[in-house]
């Protein structure tokens, strides 16, 4: 990935951090899980995430005036830069495709939103980075 200070191909995920989510702009404290790219499996990735995503439906689902989920994202402030460039904390990069693979993603979202009756529009669903 192309490094937001130095503008050249040698942004890296970190091998463990935190991922955050927000769903529509909007999430909770506990809307994020740790990683450890090292000594964890697309599996375990995969529940943790399936996890923090139902915690979030379940608590969504019990919104009167809810409004149909257009945009999830998935991030981490947790990249490096090879030439030692001072990344902020307030950036975010997505982790789509560098934690969990996309179609996993996809796949989970839509799962648990059937579960919690929540309204999603996979069509339109962003699973790019947040700027």
């Amino acid at each position: 990935m192309y490094c937001p200070s130095c503008l050249n191909d040698t942004l890296k995920i970190a091998s463990s951090g935190v991922v955050r989510m927000t769903f529509n702009g909007k999430s909770k404290s506990t809307s994020q899980f740790y990683y450890n790219l090292k000594e964890e499996t697309q599996l375990s990735l995969n529940k943790k995430l399936r996890e923090k995503v139902a915690e979030y439906f379940e608590y969504y689902s019990n919104f009167q005036n809810k409004s149909v989920i257009k945009e999830i994202y998935i991030s981490s402030s947790d990249f490096k830069c090879a030439n030692s460039c001072a990344i902020s904390l307030e950036q975010k990069f997505s982790v789509v495709n560098l934690v969990i693979k996309a179609q996993d993603f996809l796949d989970i979202i839509e799962e648990e939103a059937k579960k919690y009756d929540i309204e999603i529009d996979l069509n339109k669903i962003k699973v790019a980075n947040q700027a």
